[in-house]
């Protein structure tokens, strides 16, 4: 090249998709920070749910840590900059027209010089509609509207080395042929119409009348007592749509490696490439392909790194003790890449104007060789000299592999996960108590190591089996046409990065910190309401229980000579219910209220309302009344979540927003002695809060709880703020675990 590229981009503008992603944010402060006579920089984005486009990119980009140097470089006028240099779209690469207004469309026409399109599904394990919308329909949409611009822009496809499928040959830097990476003949244009076919046979079976029954039950079935029936069928239409992406996922998983590729991400990439070939006009093209994409080797700092890349779960898994073995060759090329070298490449390449499409793999394998072994090694050893804690502060020592064979390693993790299955169901058998709740989080969180395992195995384990080498000798021919400081500028020459110094000076230290990361923003302002307090009532709010209640209810009807006689009947059963309780508060619960059979619901308000000022005032914690009024003056939603019943709490609702209990059952106008309902205990409460929650527009992660027992311990966990009050034994070792409040209310103590 005569000129350097800071002249080449003099002003021209790019079109850049994908630039909320990891590659585009790094894209973007490189043009900022290198390109300052670039005449303009539009940026396409969706909104999200709570954000505009121009939002997303203004707190969610330029706010990450990539722009931190700059924001120091250029002080109060980085905003200028930025305002000066980059326009945000609002608009949707799937929408007819990107979804932009005639006047933007026109604008890019006139100005766009490189349409850069690096916006993708990256999940490998995607559902078969959304990576096929994603990576082939929107990539094909920009395309049809930038052929039809004036400028006739350079289209840049970013795509990946991985396109070439499962092979075991050197890949070269060519454009996909009519073949598949198997050898079978591939029509994409009659491969997608197929693909579609798919997705509408697995909707329509989806909506079959014994599925939708099912559906529906098992909505009911976790909403219990709460669940209004829109809630109940808007759950079951999530259950719809997660029973259709689980054999989407399968579908496009298998019809991938029915053709030879690694996953449906892959195979989508690869009938992208193809189309864009096909449908790309008198449209200059250019196809990069990077490899396993990770941190930065020098800009904006070593290490930056944004969400969690191909190779970081692997290695995280790995230094928390969690991957005890992976399959893989050790001898097979792990081709990761640095973000950095990546930007470079594409803005080297997007000057070019080829008459014919050009190919460029940004890639290691060829050049500088990182082999499955040595990247293990340099994990290791820097793990052991910085390990991880657990949850007991001590450091977890790396697992040593042996490096069996795929196949050795998931007929284990199958076979340890058939133990649990079976664990789980004499479990499941058994009544619920806290004996079994703490032998059932065992096995949940073993069951979940293994699927894990499992899962990273099926995703990831094809990439560490791979012998292919990808070349990048047109990628270095490029590199070296580049001017002398250009290549400082610009650099992106492989063979400079020395693996192990990357890996242990920046890139470990970066995933396991992540000094990337957005630092977190500020809670918005609580709107009243937003914020729940939930209490459980007795043993909590009221030194009391259910037994107590309906003790003094049968009582309080009784002549007092009569009293004794009762009591005499009644105490002999006590120890029988105190023995149900320990085992299982929800058993408990359906038993003792047998006891109001043939009550009628009137006489069972009317108590209720006596028992308030006779019995439950003396027995409130003044600390409760006190943490109850402070909530009350924040503006917080004040929610009673009890097992007792509802004719017992009615009173409560003067101090209560909301009232969630049990209900007795009614026939013939009496009280057949059965809940209408789930008890409301253990795993119950914590569903029942859930949807009271997504049904009030509660916040659970900022709401707080409070409760007294174990069987409050799901119900506990499921709000940011968890507050053990005069917790019984187990409770109370779980809290200290877990590192939440414990405090101890009294009926004459001060609030504390």
């Amino acid at each position: 090249m005569s000129s350097t590229l800071r002249e080449q981009y003099r002003g021209k503008a790019i079109l850049l998709t994908g630039g909320t992603g990891f590659l585009g944010t790094a894209l973007i402060e490189k043009i900022l920070r290198s390109l300052p006579d670039l005449k303009r920089l539009y940026l396409l984005a969706r909104p999200s749910r709570n954000k505009s486009a121009e939002e997303r990119f203004r707190e969610d980009v330029f706010g990450s840590a990539a722009f931190a140097g700059l924001r120091e470089k250029f002080g109060d006028a980085f905003e200028e900059l930025v305002s000066g240099k980059v326009r945000v779209l609002e608009g949707d690469v799937y929408a007819p027209s990107l979804g932009l207004e005639r006047d933007a469309l026109d604008e890019l026409s006139r100005e766009v010089d490189v349409v850069v399109h690096a916006a993708a599904s990256v999940i490998f394990d995607s559902p078969l509609d959304a990576a096929l919308n994603a990576n082939v329909r929107g990539t094909l949409n920009l395309l049809s509207l930038a052929r039809e611009w004036e400028r006739k822009p350079l289209f840049m496809h970013v795509s990946t080395a991985y396109v070439a499928g499962i092979s075991a040959s050197f890949v070269r830097e060519e454009l996909p042929g009519e073949i598949s990476p198997n050898g079978t003949l591939l029509d994409p244009q009659e491969e997608i119409a197929s693909l579609e076919a798919v997705i509408e046979e697995v909707d329509l079976a989806s909506r079959e009348r014994s599925l939708m029954r099912r559906f529906d039950t098992e909505a009911r079935r976790e909403l219990g007592m709460v669940g209004a029936e829109d809630e109940v069928a808007e759950r079951a239409d999530q259950l719809r749509r997660a029973w259709m992406r689980e054999r989407l996922v399968e579908r496009g998983t298998s019809r991938a490696r029915e053709l030879g590729w690694h996953d449906v991400y892959t195979f989508t990439k690869s009938l992208a490439e193809r189309m864009v070939l096909r449908e790309r006009g008198d449209l200059p093209l250019i196809i990069l392909r990077p490899a396993i994409i990770e941190s930065s080797f020098r800009e904006p700092y070593p290490g930056w790194i944004q969400g969690s890349k191909m190779a970081d779960p692997l290695i995280m898994a790995y230094a928390k003790g969690i991957l005890r073995e992976f399959p893989g060759d050790p001898e097979s090329l792990v081709d990761l890449v640095p973000v950095d070298h990546v930007v470079n490449a594409v803005l080297a390449a997007a000057v070019r104007r080829p008459r014919e499409p050009e190919v460029f793999h940004v890639a290691s394998s060829d050049r500088n060789p990182l082999r499955y072994r040595q990247l293990y090694d340099y994990v290791r050893s820097y793990f052991i000299k910085n390990p991880l804690k657990g949850s007991g502060g001590r450091p977890i020592v790396p697992p040593e592999w042996d490096f069996p064979g795929r196949r050795s390693v998931e007929m284990r993790l199958r076979a340890e996960l058939v133990g649990l299955k079976v664990a789980s169901e004499v479990l499941s058998r058994l009544p619920e108590g806290h004996m079994v709740t703490d032998a059932r989080g065992r096995i949940v969180r073993a069951e979940k190591r293994a699927r894990m395992s499992l899962y990273y195995s099926r995703i990831y384990g094809g990439y560490a089996t791979i012998s292919s080498t990808f070349s990048t000798a047109r990628t270095q021919e490029l590199y070296e046409t580049l001017a002398p400081e250009d290549k400082q500028e610009f650099p992106f020459d492989i063979a400079a990065v020395d693996w192990r110094g990357w890996l242990q000076g920046a890139h470990l230290p970066s995933i396991t910190t992540k000094p990337g990361r957005r630092a977190r923003r500020r809670v918005s302002e609580e709107k009243p309401g937003e914020v729940a307090a939930i209490f459980d009532v007795d043993g909590t709010l009221v030194g009391s229980n259910v037994v107590s209640y309906y003790a003094w209810l049968r009582m309080h009807e009784m002549p007092a000579a009569a009293r004794p006689l009762w009591i005499a009947a009644f105490l002999p059963k006590i120890p029988y219910y105190w023995a149900l309780d320990k085992l299982s508060r929800a058993h408990f619960n359906r038993a003792f209220y047998k006891n109001y059979r043939g009550w009628k619901p009137a006489r069972a308000r009317r108590l209720g309302l006596e028992s308030f000022p006779g019995f439950t005032l003396e027995r409130i914690y003044p600390d409760a009344l006190a943490r109850l009024r402070e909530h009350k003056e924040k503006g917080h939603r004040i929610v009673l979540l009890s097992g007792a019943l509802d004719f017992l709490l009615e009173p409560f609702e003067d101090v209560a927003d909301d009232v969630l209990c049990a209900r007795l059952a009614e026939e013939d106008g009496t009280y057949t002695g059965e809940l209408s309902g789930a008890p409301v205990a253990g795993e119950a409460r914590a569903r029942m809060l859930a949807s009271f929650a997504r049904k009030r527009n509660v916040d659970l992660s900022r709401s707080y709880a409070y409760a007294d027992s174990i069987s409050d311990l799901p119900m506990l966990e499921a709000v940011g703020n968890p507050v053990a009050v005069n917790p019984d034994r187990r409770l109370e070792a779980a809290a200290e675990k877990r590192g939440w409040r414990i405090q101890r209310w009294r009926k004459n103590g001060p609030a504390s």
